[in-house]
C-alpha cells in the first residue's frame, strides 16, 4: 500500500472524482474504516484486516491514482509513489480475486462493481462482464435484490441504504452494459422488491418508503441522482427486453416468422416506453435538469479543481449536480433512441388510388406523418440534443471523471445515429443539421480521447463515417447516385377532421397516424381504446435505412484490422472480427445497428 499520506490523497481524488457517478457506498463510513487499515496490531496475525475491504480500497485508490491531474501527480510524487502503482494494484486484486468472492460479503461484491466498472469503463467490456457477473451473484446470495423488515435502530437503516446501494449500482451495470454491448440482462425484475434509493436517508432518520410516491417533494441531494438513474434503468431494461430479445416466434429455415400483428404490438411498446421515459424526465428537480444548468460551470479550469482536493461545500455540491445532470440527459436521450429504434427501419406501404384522390393534391404533396417518420424524428432529436454538450462548459470538467467513458459511449451512440440518418439522404434540409451535430460529436470525441479509449476509437469511426457520407451527397451532387427519399421533410401534426379512420399514436412531441378500418382509437399513455386487426398495417422495409446501415457496416469493417488470409474463419473466430476483441470494445457497441438483430428484418413484409 503507498505510504498513508499518499493514501489519503487518492481516497479524496476518489471522492472527488468517481463517487459521485457510483454512489456504491457511504463516503463518512468509508472514510472512517480505510485508517484503520494502517494501524498496526501488535501480536495479531496478518488476516486480521478484512480482506474484501482491504480489496475495496485497493480498488479505490487505484481508481484514484487514474484521476489524478497534474497538480495531484507532483503530490503523489513526492511520497514516492508512481503512476505504476495502480498497474500493481490491479494485477494483485486480479490474482485474488477468487479469494475475496469466495468471502461472499457486501465489500466483496463492492469490489466486483468498482474492479468490473473500471475495465468496463477502460476498454475491456469482456473482462467487465464476468466480474461484474460474479457481483451480481454476491449480492443475490445476500439478498441485496430483496426488501428488508425494518428495524428502529439507526445502525440498521444505515446499513440497508448500503446494501441498497450497492444493488443498484450492480443493477444499472447490467444495464447499461446490455444497452450498450447487447449482452443479455441477468437480474429478474420479478423476484426482486427492494425498496429504491432514499434521496433523503442522511437528512431525517425515517424509514425508507416502500413506493416512489410516498416520497413528496423530498430535498434534492447527490443521491437524488442515483435513484433517478436507478428508475431509468428500469424503463431501459424493460424496453430493452421487450422490444428485441424477449418475443418468440415461429421459425422456418432458420429464419423467424413474423407477422403484422408483431409490429402493431411493437408500435404501441414504443409509445408506451415513450411516454413512461417522458414521465421519468418530468420528475427531474431543478438542480438535475441539464438545459437549466448546461452552460454554467462552477470551475473555470480542469487545473482548478485539480487543487481542490477533498472539496466540500455549495460550489462543490453544485459542480457535482451538473455532472450529473449531463449523464441523466445522456442516459435519456440513449434510451429514447433504443426505444424508437425497431421503427427506423420500415415505412408504410403508400396509399391506394383512390385515397390519394380522396386526400386532394394539396395533401398528396404533403405525405401524413407515420410511426415509422416520427420515431425517426424522435431519434433525430435526441442524437441533436446529446451533441449540444459540446458547447457547454461542464464537458471539460466530465473528462477528468469516471464518468468520461460514459459521456464518449453515449454521444458516440448519438454520432452513429447522426451519421446514418444523414446517409439516407444527404440532401434534406435535416441532413444539414444533422452533419453539424455530427461535427460537434466529433469534437466531443476529440476533447475526451486522452481520458477514454473508447472515445480514441469512437472518432475514428465517426470520421470513416463521415466520409462516406460526403462522398454519397457529392455522387448525389453530380448524378453519379439516385436520391431515395423515404421520409416527408418535416413531420406536421395532423388534426382529427377529416380523419376518422385513423389510429392516433403519441409518440415524443409528434403525434403519427396509422390507417386502420376499425374506426379512432387513441393511445393515451399507451393505453390504446381500441386495437386494429393484424392486416391494418401494410409496411415494408425502408431501403434508404437499409443502405445507410451498409454504409456504416463499410465503416466498421474498414475500422477492424483484418486476420491474415491463411486464418480459417470458424464460429468462434469470424473472418472479420479482430483478433482481440478487447481491443476494440467500440465495435461492440454497435449491435443495435446491426440488422441480424432487426426482429422484423427477415420478415414477409408483403402488402
Amino acid at each position: 500500500m503507498p505510504p498513508y499520506e499518499a493514501a489519503s490523497l487518492l481516497v479524496d481524488t476518489y471522492f472527488d472524482r468517481a463517487h459521485w457517478f457510483m454512489l456504491i457506498f457511504q463516503q463518512d463510513d468509508f472514510r472512517q474504516r480505510w485508517p484503520k487499515l494502517y494501524q498496526r496490531h501488535p501480536g495479531r496475525p496478518a488476516e486480521y484486516s478484512n480482506a474484501a475491504f482491504l480489496s475495496t480500497f485497493l480498488v479505490v485508490i487505484a481508481i484514484g491514482i487514474h484521476y489524478v491531474g497534474p497538480y495531484r501527480q507532483s503530490l503523489l510524487t513526492r511520497h514516492g509513489v508512481a503512476s505504476s502503482l495502480k498497474d500493481r494494484i490491479l494485477s494483485c486484486v486480479r490474482a485474488k480475486l477468487l479469494d475475496v468472492m469466495s468471502l461472499g460479503s457486501l465489500e466483496a461484491a463492492q469490489t466486483c462493481v468498482l474492479l468490473g466498472t473500471y475495465y468496463l469503463y477502460h476498454g475491456s467490456p469482456r473482462l467487465a462482464w464476468p466480474v461484474c457477473g460474479c457481483g451480481l451473484r454476491i449480492a443475490q446470495a445476500l439478498h441485496l435484490h430483496r426488501r428488508l423488515r425494518p428495524l428502529g435502530s439507526p445502525d440498521f437503516r444505515q446499513q440497508y441504504e448500503t446494501r441498497k446501494r450497492c444493488w443498484w449500482a450492480i443493477y444499472e451495470i447490467e444495464t447499461f452494459s446490455a444497452v450498450v454491448y447487447g449482452y443479455p440482462h441477468s437480474i429478474w425484475d420479478a423476484d426482486c422488491d427492494v425498496e429504491p434509493l432514499d434521496p433523503s436517508a442522511k437528512l431525517q432518520a425515517v424509514q425508507s418508503p416502500r413506493i416512489s410516491d410516498e416520497l413528496q417533494a423530498p430535498k434534492t441531494t447527490l443521491l437524488s441522482y442515483k435513484r433517478l438513474m436507478s428508475e431509468l434503468s428500469v424503463v431501459t431494461k424493460a424496453a430493452l427486453g421487450e422490444l428485441y430479445r424477449t418475443k418468440t416466434s415461429p421459425v422456418e429455415d432458420g429464419k423467424p416468422l413474423r407477422s403484422r400483428r408483431d409490429l402493431q404490438d411493437t408500435l404501441q411498446a414504443v409509445a408506451r416506453y415513450n411516454s413512461r421515459l417522458q414521465q421519468w424526465q418530468a420528475r427531474l428537480p431543478l438542480e438535475l435538469q441539464w438545459d437549466r444548468i448546461s452552460d454554467h460551470a462552477n470551475y473555470s479550469t480542469p487545473e482548478e479543481i485539480d487543487r481542490d482536493i477533498g472539496a466540500t461545500g455549495p460550489r462543490f455540491e453544485s459542480h457535482i449536480y451538473q455532472l450529473q445532470a449531463m449523464a441523466l440527459m445522456l442516459a435519456y436521450e440513449n434510451a429514447m433512441i433504443l426505444t424508437h429504434r425497431p421503427l427506423l427501419s420500415y415505412k408504410l406501404h403508400s396509399s391506394t388510388d383512390s385515397e390519394a384522390s380522396r386526400a386532394g393534391s394539396e395533401q398528396a404533396d404533403q405525405p401524413k406523418p407515420t410511426p415509422f417518420v416520427s420515431s425517426l424524428e424522435a431519434c433525430r432529436t435526441a442524437a441533436l440534443r446529446m451533441s449540444s454538450i459540446q458547447s457547454s462548459p461542464v464537458l471539460k470538467l466530465v473528462a477528468e471523471t469516471y464518468a468520461v467513458t460514459f459521456v464518449s459511449i453515449h454521444t458516440f451512440t448519438a454520432g452513429v445515429t447522426l451519421g446514418i440518418l444523414c446517409s439516407m439522404d444527404p440532401l434534406n434540409q435535416q441532413s444539414s443539421a444533422s452533419k453539424l451535430a455530427l461535427q460537434n460529436v466529433m469534437e466531443i470525441q476529440e476533447t475526451l480521447k486522452s481520458r477514454s479509449v473508447v472515445a480514441d476509437q469512437g472518432l475514428d469511426i465517426l470520421q470513416r463515417l463521415t466520409k462516406l457520407i460526403m462522398q454519397k451527397e457529392l455522387d448525389m451532387l453530380l448524378g453519379k447516385s439516385k436520391r431515395t427519399t423515404t421520409q416527408p421533410s418535416s413531420p406536421r401534426r395532423p388534426s382529427n377532421q377529416g380523419l376518422p379512420d385513423e389510429l392516433q399514436v403519441l409518440t415524443g412531441d409528434v403525434t403519427f397516424d396509422v390507417s386502420t378500418s376499425e374506426g379512432v382509437a387513441t393511445l393515451d399513455r399507451g393505453v390504446p381504446s381500441a386495437l386494429p386487426s393484424r392486416d391494418d398495417i401494410p409496411y415494408t422495409n425502408d431501403s434508404a435505412m437499409t443502405e445507410a446501415l451498409h454504409d456504416f457496416d463499410q465503416a466498421l469493417l474498414s475500422y477492424a484490422p483484418q486476420p491474415c488470409r491463411e486464418q480459417e474463419q470458424t464460429a468462434e473466430n469470424p473472418i472479420l472480427w479482430p483478433p482481440t476483441v478487447d481491443g476494440f470494445p467500440i465495435l461492440e457497441q454497435t449491435w443495435l445497428w446491426d440488422l441480424d438483430n432487426d426482429p422484423f428484418f427477415h420478415a414477409d413484409l408483403g402488402p
